[in-house]
């Protein structure tokens, strides 16, 4: 892998000039490649003040609206590292800075392993994302000051890419499934890029030298719970609404190429989207995505969408009445 630094100027300009893409491989269900994203002007924005200023970027906004897919774009985009942190109800801020194998640990010292010069944490030190993302070079070496006896390897979060630069995209997904806590054990590292590891009395950090390469946070919200002003104020904070039918129509074409040249399919897309659009309280039947999964059906089989068939789609890929029997009691 080669890297090469770039200066905030490189970075901006690349952001300036990021094009939607194309997709590099077939899509399938919610799989975020990275490959392709609608920039907005807003989006692109946001991301240059979340650069110049070193803050995470905070997305707010329905499920479906495209805020978490953003991130791997944005990474192939800049030639970052790509790494991914889904939060979930139990999660723990410590998850994304380091821990301790304990369970290694306590192997080794029963089958005797566990030698004078082993007694450290540091053959044990398992390095978290967010290590990753601020200084790859100490977390290899699992904060030792040598060559570790048992280096360790970045995670992979994206498949087919190669950082050709030295920067890193963190996503911290759906943040808001956690409690206050986690938010607020996250405050000092995010806000001043750097973090103790006190079991081997060691400083994480960008340092000076690598101010360049700041990582960019990308944290995403779906509203479901208020997070704290604190950690509010140490962002910058983009809403993201749910696509209009315009919008919706821009998506499928950027997925299915063929959309462009079959005019006939397009008319039908179009006759499709406004039925998947965001309401004024940013309320939809059914995400992006969905609509994406009945595009792709339609670019598949040959059906019309006033046919029984087109029905029974409808119902299994978007209504799922089992599951959605008030929400759906419109269509």
């Amino acid at each position: 892998m080669t890297e090469v630094s770039a200066t905030l100027d490189t970075l901006l300009q690349v952001v300036r000039d990021m094009s939607s893409g194309r997709p590099a491989h077939l899509r399938k269900g919610d799989q975020r490649d990275g490959s392709i994203y609608a920039p907005t002007p807003q989006i692109r924005t946001a991301l240059q003040v979340a650069l110049i200023t070193g803050r995470p970027l905070l997305l707010s906004g329905p499920p479906g609206c495209g805020k978490s897919s953003l991130a791997s774009f944005v990474a192939r985009s800049l030639g970052f590292s790509y790494f991914e942190f889904v939060v979930t109800d139990d999660s723990d801020p410590q998850d994304l800075l380091w821990r301790i194998d304990s369970i290694r640990r306590l192997n080794d010292a029963q089958l005797a392993k566990l030698t004078d010069d082993q007694t450290v944490f540091t053959d044990y030190l398992e390095p978290g994302l967010l290590w990753w993302a601020l200084n790859p070079e100490t977390a290899g070496r699992r904060g030792s000051n040598g060559e570790a006896t048992r280096p360790a390897g970045p995670p992979v979060h994206l498949r087919d890419h190669e950082a050709s630069r030295e920067g890193a995209v963190l996503l911290i997904d759906e943040i808001d499934k956690a409690d206050s806590s986690f938010c607020n054990g996250l405050l000092v590292p995010l806000g001043s890029r750097q973090f103790f590891v006190p079991e081997i009395n060691h400083m994480v950090t960008n340092g000076p030298e690598r101010l360049e390469e700041s990582p960019l946070v990308i944290i995403t919200t779906n509203n479901e719970r208020d997070l704290p002003e604190a950690f509010v104020r140490r962002c910058v904070v983009l809403p993201i609404p749910g696509p209009s039918a315009e919008r919706l129509v821009e998506i499928a074409r950027l997925h299915f190429p063929v959309l462009d040249t079959d005019e006939d399919l397009l008319s039908r897309v179009r006759e499709l989207a406004p039925r998947f659009e965001f309401d004024a309280q940013d309320h939809a039947h059914a995400s992006t995505a969905e609509f994406l999964d009945l595009v792709e059906v339609l670019t598949t089989l040959d059906i019309d969408l006033d046919s029984a068939d087109w029905k029974l789609i409808q119902q299994l890929v978007v209504e799922k009445p089992i599951m959605r029997r008030n929400t759906f009691s419109q269509w």
